[in-house]
């Protein structure tokens, strides 16, 4: 047997299913554990969070770049691993003790991310290590820890990781903002998502399937779009249709995909569009009335009961009136399922493109 044909799409659909009961995990488990101060203490003067991974990491850096914004009232940026290797934390205050650098892995293994921590140290900036992996290269090489508990898992694209490590990075913004609102309401609200996370992965199977059948009988390269948290959502999602089923997918920013890849060839080819209520909702209502205007097969990511994304080709709903800083969680789990399914479809398994 090849590494490869230990990964399946069923074991996409089952972590899938487990998010909700994870993400309360999760967020029970963080709320004692960073409740000592060690974060609020870490931070301590800082004026700038950099979020810093790879892959699924750097992913969930994008998706809770709002929430840092919102709740710690702190400059946050969003850099790759790399990034950050080959030019650091570029700007006024880049390096040293305002800047505080988070660096994420959910393996705990990443190389490029222990490296970030290292040399972020060695400038002396404040670190952060976030993780499912207690232990790890990452938490040793960071001055403290945000360890996300996970449960059992087989081989799979990102799913539990994924949310795990976002979660941890969405606690880890309201502890920062302690000093600006109160904590345990945020937490409260943040554990109360996993109802919405429920209602809308069991909502979500059918229509990803149904989603899936058509776009493998005609498969073409998919675009998913979305911008503010949703940027690092699209991403993210675009990355599990490659995993699963080696199909060409990228992420695009909505304005940019209007001003550039909607004169892409073939004419025809599916566009989803992350459309959650929020800042950036009446422009995605806007692209899914010009994609469908001129011939692209859209698919909206949009609230159940949103009757502004009417034009679109298909609905692949969510659930939950949530502010927009949690939204990434219910707005990231089509992609599993979708992508199972697409996989599926096409008699592929995940990474099988390697």
């Amino acid at each position: 047997m090849t590494a490869h044909q230990a990964y399946t799409t069923e074991e996409m659909r089952r972590q899938t299913r487990s998010l909700a009961s994870e993400l309360t995990q999760v967020v029970d488990h963080l709320a004692r554990a960073t409740a000592d101060g060690t974060l609020e203490g870490t931070a301590r003067g800082v004026r700038r969070v950099v979020l810093t991974g790879n892959g699924d990491s750097y992913h969930a850096a994008r998706a809770a770049e709002l929430a840092f914004a919102s709740f710690s009232g702190l400059t946050c940026e969003p850099l790759n691993a790399q990034r950050f290797l080959d030019y650091g934390a570029v700007g006024p205050g880049g390096d040293g003790r305002d800047t505080l650098v988070v660096g994420i892995s959910a393996s705990g293994g990443s190389r490029a991310v222990t490296r970030v921590l290292e040399e972020a140290a060695h400038r002396g900036s404040p670190t952060v290590a976030v993780t499912v992996s207690e232990g790890s290269p990452v938490t040793r090489a960071a001055d403290t820890g945000v360890i996300a508990p996970t449960g059992p898992r087989q081989a799979s694209p990102g799913i539990v990781t994924y949310q795990a490590c976002l979660t941890a990075l969405l606690v880890t913004a309201v502890r920062l903002g302690s000093a600006r609102q109160p904590v345990r309401p945020l937490l409260d609200e943040l554990c109360a998502a996993a109802d919405a996370v429920a209602a809308t992965a069991e909502a979500l199977e059918a229509p990803c399937r149904e989603l899936a059948q058509e776009v493998a009988a005609d498969p073409g390269p998919l675009v998913v779009t979305g911008t503010g948290p949703q940027a690092g959502t699209a991403k993210y999602a675009a990355a599990k249709v490659v995993e699963a089923c080696a199909l060409p997918a990228f992420a695009q920013d909505l304005e940019e995909w209007w001003h550039v890849e909607r004169f892409a060839l073939p004419g025809d080819c599916p566009l989803l569009v992350l459309a959650p209520p929020g800042r950036s909702h009446s422009r995605a209502v806007d692209l899914i009335v010009r994609g469908t205007e001129i011939g692209r097969r859209v698919v909206a990511v949009a609230r159940h009961d949103d009757s502004a994304v009417g034009a679109a080709h298909r609905l692949l709903p969510t659930y939950g009136g949530m502010r927009e800083e949690w939204s990434p969680l219910v707005d990231h789990i089509f992609a599993g399922l979708f992508g199972a399914a697409l996989a599926d479809a096409r008699g592929r398994v995940p990474f099988s493109g390697r």
